[in-house]
């Protein structure tokens, strides 16, 4: 029964994002609400933004549809209200563009709805610097912040065809199979919901030339809510002890499902201090992100896509691995060090190519 409903989840929401968009690319043409390329843009022609309105379609239909009577589902009530939220701000922000106060208000509140209505929060550090179980103010505040976190960090790595969404589609891939293989249907459901209406999407964000689209604002945010939705839902699985006789609990947990979003999190918070060092507005646009860097070298979309998920993904299961026999503070360590000379290659490539120009002009 358990398999039926995962199997007609996913059907579901991947039916209703494949058979919307279409509809949606026409009427988005038809009201010109569509994105120009050039400038910081790394497309050409004319494209519409609203394909976060079929994930969104496709995601809450399913989930509520299939979440009915499963046990545990209580949670995706405030999930589908955090999500009915971000959908309101994310439309607007897509066609009329909206402060980017205004915006963060608004995904503030989303996450709380999510946190306090869906339950959905950190209850323990596992054991990171000594720490187990939380207060619930402490929990709740770091619940939001993670969340909102999450939410812009997909927001920001959305610059290239299909990178959000592969990103996005592997980390909860990664959470959906973990709590399925432990018995955590409904949890299960919203990640092959939410699959399903991405990989809908993606037909036509990376393959398709009649009716490409892109996500917008509305997706990304609804992208980094889920994605921060299974992390938190595996965090507090893990630390649930009345149920470890069937869960396999895994060392540092919190920090693990941080690495499954490992490319959109780290380059966030890289971009920030770069532009803090450079003394530029935290919230200002810029070149600074990876995509921008590897595109800078030559690297085509799909190019792209490969390698900043194939090594999110392989990230990941090394940060598992490594977990299970290393202290904490030099996992971090090792990490770091692995992050750091990954995110530097490109922009040392760059530099020096710069470099060797300047020394042919003179």
């Amino acid at each position: 029964m358990e398999n039926l409903t995962i199997l007609g989840a996913f059907f579901t929401a991947l039916i209703i994002s494949l058979v919307s968009i279409p509809s949606i690319v026409a009427v988005a043409k038809q009201k010109e609400l569509c994105e120009k390329g050039g400038g910081r843009r790394l497309h050409e022609g004319v494209i519409p933004t609203l394909g976060g309105c079929a994930i969104f379609a496709g995601l809450t239909i399913s989930m509520l549809l299939f979440c009915k009577g499963v046990v545990g589902s209580e949670f995706v009530f405030g999930l589908a209200a955090a999500v009915i939220m971000l959908f309101f701000i994310g439309i607007k922000d897509d066609i009329l563009l909206i402060a980017p106060l205004t915006k963060l208000f608004g995904q503030i509140f989303a996450a709380t709805l999510l946190v306090v209505f869906g339950d959905v929060r950190i209850t323990s550090l596992g054991g990171i610097f000594g720490f187990y179980e939380l207060p619930y103010l402490l929990s709740l505040l770091l619940s939001v912040f993670l969340i909102i976190t999450c939410i812009n960090a997909y927001n920001l790595i959305d610059g290239v065809d299909g990178l959000a969404g592969l990103l996005s589609v592997t980390a909860v891939g990664v959470f959906s199979v973990w709590f399925y293989l432990e018995g955590v249907y409904s949890v299960a459901v919203v990640g092959v919901s939410f699959i399903g209406a991405v990989l809908g999407f993606l037909r036509y964000n990376m393959f398709s030339k009649k009716n490409k689209i892109f996500m917008g604002d509305t997706g990304s945010m609804i992208v980094g809510l889920i994605c921060a939705t299974m992390a938190l839902r595996f965090m507090q699985y893990n630390a649930m002890e009345e149920v470890s006789d069937y869960l396999n609990p895994i060392q540092y947990a919190p920090f693990v499902a941080l690495t499954f979003m490992i490319v959109p999190l780290y380059d966030v918070v890289r971009v920030m201090f770069i532009r803090y060092i450079l003394h530029r507005p935290i919230m200002q646009p810029d070149n600074h992100h990876i995509h921008y860097r590897l595109k800078s070298l030559g690297f085509t979309h799909k190019q792209i896509d490969f390698w900043l998920v194939t090594f999110n993904a392989l990230f990941a299961v090394f940060s598992w691995w490594i977990s299970q026999h290393l202290s904490f503070l030099r996992l971090v360590l090792v990490e770091f060090l692995v992050l750091m000379f990954f995110f530097h290659i490109p922009q040392a490539i760059i530099t020096k190519r710069k470099e060797k120009q300047r020394g042919e002009n003179k």
